[in-house]
């Protein structure tokens, strides 16, 4: 095939085109754990929504005071939960996430974002999905098929730092529940710091 000298040029874009918009037009808060202990959270609120609560604040004759995070825990039926409140963040500064630290391990959990009027009362601006942490310490349940002997166990704790508190159910629990939350704290889970490798050197060592 004959050149013809000609050359195509790759279409050049705007950067501008690649740019991650900072809204999309939603109103929603999502939830999402993270660990026992911590569940992340964003969300984005329309204007036309917020202008529409804050019109309905002051229609009633209050006054919109601030915004609020407020975290429920969940139980019952998923159409209708009961809640109870346990938490509530303040939010100033255009804030769009946050990360709730929770103190009950193995609950559900739902949250709200809304404003609060001067005479205290709460209005919901987004409710957000339900999600459930996971337990801080192992299952009551243990099927046969995944015991484990209590020999290796006691070999496990030990490595991991177990055999200098005593043997007690209650310091044991204890003892577990704070290595565990450390280690998951620390990111753990991915950087290897209970490898079975690290394991064996800890053993060999």
């Amino acid at each position: 095939m004959k050149d013809s000298g000609e050359h195509i040029h790759p279409q050049r874009c705007d950067e501008r085109d690649f740019d991650i918009p900072l809204h999309y037009g939603d109103n929603k808060i999502v939830l999402m754990v993270r660990d026992p202990w911590t569940i992340f959270s964003y969300w984005e609120v329309r204007g036309d929504v917020e202008n529409g609560v804050k019109a309905l604040i002051r229609e009633r004759g209050l006054t919109p005071s601030k915004s609020v995070l407020r975290v429920y825990r969940a139980a019952g039926p998923i159409d209708a939960p009961d809640l109870t409140v346990i938490n509530e963040f303040e939010l100033r500064d255009w804030v769009a996430s946050w990360y709730i630290h929770v103190d009950e391990p193995g609950n559900e959990w739902i949250a709200d974002i809304g404003i609060i009027a001067d005479n205290g009362e709460f209005f919901c601006l987004a409710r957000s999905n339900r999600v459930a942490t996971p337990s801080n310490s192992m299952s009551d349940t243990v099927e046969g098929e995944w015991a484990c002997p209590e020999e290796l166990y006691y070999k496990i704790f030990a490595v991991s730092g177990g055999g200098e508190v005593g043997k007690s159910s209650m310091e044991l629990r204890e003892f577990m529940e704070r290595y565990l939350k450390q280690w998951l704290s620390s990111g753990g889970v991915t950087s290897g710091i209970f490898s079975s490798s690290d394991l064996i050197k800890r053993r060999n060592g």
